[in-house]
């Protein structure tokens, strides 16, 4: 990346003593060493010095403000951030949008190539999992920019589980100039880059891993976003050193560093000449084009880790300690999930928010994972959930020295009569339904809000084996030191104490 004006001159330089640099020191003097001799100083008191080393101080401030850079690159419209490298950091709760004229050519072009600069380079991805999981796939692709030094493309998050609604940005989700600050470096959005209007077929080449990895796949993974974005890919399959453990059909994962060095010009050749990789033409076009060297793509990037498969749920997770715990929600969705907060919790808009626990009970698509069990069998039961209630709040009151008496359950359970149990338990609901969730703010709200009061509480209970569980749950525990749980289900004792 480029660096400021020190960076560049700084070098390592010998500094010999005075003596060795003249040789004859100090009976031979050069003619300035006499006319310095010359030089009568006036004696002045203890006061005139500090006085006169303070006027020096300042008008060497002065001075590197007149004569320093103007610009830097990266630099935010008021000049109140840039990157660390550049010495300056962004001042605290201070409100300044990140200026992207030094990572792109200007506002968003027909063509996307016409908005890259040719000193830079980038990455982009697609999504194709579920919300949650383009969340978390959104994570490793800035994670995978940043350990390459490259400007991370964000798609929009366009899928949940059983609905495509329309794509919507991640900054109409999670604060992005926030994140920019955060991680100190400029995340991009298509939506920047490429006109969103724009109807005119652009050609990349991508890198297919899933292939690769899913060792049952035929193809590359498929994805709304290329279409949405008016792309034509070409991809090209990987290598097999990308996947995470060879040869093994029950796993689908790459490991951040065996992607790596795909982004830099030695290891991409050395791929490209490998016999077992192969580039298709694009569906669109037929044009078969190698993977891009200045907009790095990958086909798919949730089954990536650092060391083991599914390590969301262990501490070892790179991408959520160094990124995602950094998606912040946009002050919008604060709001709404704030008055949807204070319904169900009976205060007035005037009052604080009680502390509250969350539970996440995941039904649903889980049930293809009950085989012949009868679902009453397979889920855990509320009985269950409510000894992990309790856990919490002796944790909570032991800990923090706080009682928290409200429950809100969260649910995509369509079933009545189990919401009339949990209601029998004393327990809260928001009801979407009855709410007009998805009519009044739009198709994305439901899940949006259910994960927002989730990541408000002061604890959790999430199942075991759901993504939404495990992002709500680091939420907590990281953004307000809360206690959590985790309840296993798959058989009648599954969470058995």
């Amino acid at each position: 990346m480029p660096r400021d004006d020190a960076h560049r001159r700084g070098r390592s330089v010998e500094v010999k003593p005075l003596h060795s640099r003249h040789s004859s020191y100090p009976n031979s003097m050069s003619a300035s060493h006499k006319a310095f001799k010359a030089v009568v100083i006036p004696r002045m008191s203890s006061r005139q010095w500090i006085a006169l080393g303070l006027g020096a101080f300042f008008a060497l401030i002065l001075l590197s403000q007149a004569i320093g850079p103007k610009s830097s690159p990266w630099r935010i419209s008021d000049e109140a951030f840039t990157f660390p490298s550049q010495g300056v950091v962004a001042r605290p709760n201070e409100d300044v949008s990140l200026d992207l004229s030094q990572v792109l050519v200007g506002p968003p072009t027909k063509h996307f190539r016409d908005n890259l600069r040719n000193e830079t380079r980038y990455l982009t991805s697609w999504l194709s999992a579920g919300f949650t999981n383009d969340v978390m796939t959104l994570g490793n692709l800035i994670y995978l920019a940043m350990i390459t030094n490259r400007i991370p493309i964000l798609p929009p998050v366009d899928s949940y589980i059983g609905k495509r609604p329309n794509p919507m940005p991640f900054s109409a989700i999670f604060d992005l100039p926030r994140l920019r600050r955060a991680l100190n470096i400029p995340v991009l959005e298509w939506q920047e880059v490429k006109d969103p209007r724009s109807e005119e077929t652009d050609i990349l080449g991508c890198w297919n891993i899933f292939e690769v990895d899913d060792m049952r796949a035929s193809g590359p993974r498929e994805s709304r976003n290329p279409i949405s974005l008016v792309l034509d890919i070409s991809y090209t399959r990987a290598p097999t050193s990308v996947k995470l453990i060879p040869g093994f059909i029950h796993d689908a994962h790459s490991s951040f560093w065996a992607l790596a060095p795909l982004a830099f010009p030695d290891m991409r050749a050395k791929a490209l000449a490998s016999p077992e990789v192969v580039t298709t033409p694009g569906v669109r076009t037929g044009t078969s084009t190698p993977p891009d060297e200045q907009l790095l793509c990958f086909d798919y990037l949730f089954y990536v880790s650092a060391d083991v498969p599914f390590e969301y749920d262990r501490d070892v997770y790179p991408s959520w300690h160094a990124v995602q715990r950094h998606f912040r929600w946009t002050s919008e969705v604060e709001k709404l999930g704030g008055e949807y907060l204070r319904r169900v919790l009976n205060v007035t808009e005037h009052d604080p928010i009680p502390l509250h626990i969350t539970i996440h009970a995941r039904h649903g698509d889980f049930k293809n994972w009950c085989n012949e069990l009868d679902p009453q069998d397979c889920f855990a039961p509320l009985s269950v959930f409510a000894v992990r209630i309790a856990e919490i709040q002796k944790e909570l009151l032991e800990r923090k020295g706080v009682h928290v008496e409200h429950v809100i359950v969260t649910s995509d359970e369509e079933d009545e009569k189990w919401w009339d149990k949990v209601k029998a338990m004393g327990w809260l609901r928001i009801d979407h339904a009855k709410e007009r969730t998805a009519e009044t703010h739009g198709e994305w709200y439901p899940v949006i809000l259910d994960a927002y009061v989730q990541s408000a509480g002061l604890g959790f209970v999430g199942t075991d084996r759901s993504t939404f569980s495990t992002v709500a749950r680091r939420r907590v525990q990281d953004w307000h030191d809360g206690a959590v749980r985790t309840v296993r289900w798959g058989r009648p004792d599954a969470d058995t104490h």
